[in-house]
């Protein structure tokens, strides 16, 4: 009752479209030093950019294969390079309070855009409901994150973008929702639940087919643990520019092969107001199921 009382006080605020003006301002700024940084004599600058700095693809046969793949969420920077970023820090026992300054200016370099603050607010929020031994189930953690960063930003209401980051987050709750032990089995449900998540999304952007969850599976490591760290280290270092090219000579001549069978049918795109319908009702569901599976029950039992 406390959360939900929270929630409508937190709906109930408008806060000046001013801020969004000024965080975008300083975005720009931090973009534009990015791309600079970018130009480097790569024969890949477009990929270089989109990966480092969120720039946008413009390359027609690189945007298609990397919709037919379903890879471009995690080609251009989204709130995935965030967690992947957190993942890594944490591993190297990066302070908390470093983290965070990291993650903030990574989130200004990609231009303020609504996926990757989204997942710099979840981070922020996570970190701070552990420090007070609070935990909440992770579907409500995603809910109160996306409504948070609506009040900060109340014009991403028609953000589509922010509408698929708020579906890919709820998709991967579903292992700890039906606590889900086995690692793999709890990957390629997480990537089931964001192929079904998402069909309402990217209905209409032709980027539907199921071969996309097994893309995510094998595709997906290789952008995140290989072309991302290369193409930084392409950046700062002239001999990482011919290992960089190298790796995107060789995933540009696979995506092709591997996506022949897939074939992209455009339509007319869901309405802001239906995937918010989509989104809420999803988040009814999940509450209700994880109330029928869980609740009465020993928590040691339901380990």
């Amino acid at each position: 009752m406390t959360i939900i009382l929270t929630l409508a006080l937190f709906l109930s605020m408008s806060l000046p479209p001013s801020l969004l003006r000024n965080a975008s301002y300083l975005a720009n700024f931090f973009h534009e030093k990015c791309v600079q940084k970018t130009f480097v004599p790569t024969k890949h600058p477009e990929a270089l950019r989109a990966l480092l700095c969120g720039e946008k693809i413009t390359d027609v046969n690189l945007q298609e294969n990397l919709q037919r793949t379903s890879l471009i969420h995690i080609f251009v920077i989204s709130g995935s390079h965030l967690l992947l970023l957190d993942e890594l820090l944490s591993i190297l026992r990066i302070p908390l309070s470093v983290r965070f300054v990291l993650f903030f200016f990574y989130s200004l370099v990609a231009s303020w855009q609504a996926p990757v603050v989204r997942a710099f607010l979840s981070l922020a929020i996570r970190a701070g409901l552990r420090l007070r031994a609070l935990h909440l189930p992770p579907d409500l953690g995603v809910l109160i994150t996306g409504l948070v960063t609506l009040v900060l930003f109340p014009t991403w209401w028609q953000s589509l973008s922010l509408q698929m980051s708020w579906c890919a987050a709820l998709a991967l709750c579903w292992g700890g929702l039906l606590r889900v032990r086995c690692s793999m089995l709890k990957i390629f449900l997480a990537q089931l639940a964001v192929f079904l998540l998402m069909t309402a999304p990217l209905w209409g952007f032709g980027s539907l087919h199921p071969l996309g969850i097994l893309f995510n599976l094998f595709l997906a490591p290789i952008v995140a643990y290989a072309l991302l760290p290369l193409s930084a280290l392409a950046v700062f270092c002239s001999w990482g520019i011919v290992i960089f090219d190298a790796a995107m000579d060789l995933f540009l001549r696979l995506m092709p092969l591997l996506t022949e069978p897939v074939s992209l049918v455009r339509g007319a795109p869901s309405s802001s107001a239906w995937l918010w319908v989509w989104i809420f009702a999803w988040h009814c569901f999940m509450h209700l199921l994880r109330v029928s599976l869980w609740q009465g029950r020993d928590p040691a039992e339901a380990r």
